[in-house]
């Protein structure tokens, strides 16, 4: 990939001198229960009826700063990558139709670019507004305060298999990922600013599946626990012509395939701060040149 595209590296700017790390607050997996199916009901739920069994434990962490490192980072290594994503002042991001009309071809056009991706199918969109510290599961539109992965071993195919049913079997034999692209509406990014693990320094046994109940199907994702030797990155003030574009699942073994990430409470966050707004769409990228092979099904 072209150096302009790297992280410390950003298009029209110039090469971070030292990296800088910030003190924030998140929450991730605290004990889990013996021998139980961890999950969570997305909708309302009958009253004799637990939402979840999962116990999320606030945690202080360090933070260092993307636009302050040189570090070069990819998503084949890393998980993530911050790019330059500049798109029209214009879109009405209300409106779904202009959303698909004329952001999706830019997010598509940008994965293909840094992917080498022969085919990107957009599937979906979430705009958030709000505060991280007001967030709980049931609140839909909210930053999401707890450290996840959107998809696992089993869900990566699985939603494949349901949004492209007549051709996800042959789809399935060449590689094939989650890809998410995620921008601010507003900048710069004061409140709730999204954070990211490098997948390099994630073990296995810290992502755990659960279950995700929708009144209409049931998905599963990762929740993460605590690990010390976890490192966090994120773009502090990030701004609107600025991306993060990371991977939620890959096919393919030997390679960064989950990233946990999470909109996180950033204790230089001034009192004043503008709520966050911010738009995360959701991909899967084809590489229908590539030779077949068979699907990663461990993590």
């Amino acid at each position: 990939m072209a150096n302009e595209h790297r992280i410390g590296k950003l298009p029209g700017g110039s090469p971070a001198q030292s990296q800088h790390a910030f003190h924030g607050a998140c929450a991730l997996l605290g004990p889990a229960p013996d021998g139980e199916e961890l999950f969570t009901y997305l909708y309302e739920r009958p009253a004799d009826v637990q939402q979840t069994n999962m116990e999320h434990v606030g945690t202080e962490i360090a933070v260092i700063d993307l636009h302050s490192t040189d570090k070069s980072f990819t998503m084949e290594h890393n998980g993530f990558q911050l790019l330059k994503l500049r798109v029209p002042e214009d879109i009405d991001w209300d409106d779904q139709e202009q959303v698909e009309a004329r952001y999706y071809p830019e997010v598509e056009a940008l994965l293909k670019q840094v992917t080498g991706a022969t085919r990107v199918h957009i599937f979906d969109n979430t705009i958030r507004r709000g505060y991280v510290k007001k967030s709980d599961s049931s609140m839909r539109g909210m930053p999401v305060a707890r450290v996840h992965v959107d998809y696992t071993v089993k869900s990566g195919p699985e939603r494949l298999q349901a949004l492209l049913p007549d051709e996800a079997d042959q789809l399935t034999k060449t590689p094939f990922a989650v890809i998410q692209v995620w921008r601010p509406l507003r900048g710069p990014v004061e409140d709730s600013p999204l954070g990211m693990i490098d997948v390099s320094s994630v073990a296995k046994e810290d992502m755990l599946p659960y279950k995700l109940i929708f009144p209409d199907r049931v998905g599963y994702n990762y929740a993460v626990a605590a690990n010390p030797n976890h490192r966090w990155y994120y773009a502090k003030g990030m701004k609107t012509d600025e991306a993060y574009v990371f991977v939620c699942y890959d096919s393919r073994a030997g390679r960064a395939r989950f990233t946990p990430h999470t909109g996180f409470v950033d204790h230089s966050t001034p009192a004043d701060a503008h709520p966050r707004e911010s738009i995360e769409i959701r991909s899967y990228c084809f590489w229908e040149d590539e030779p077949q092979q068979e699907v990663a099904m461990e993590l």
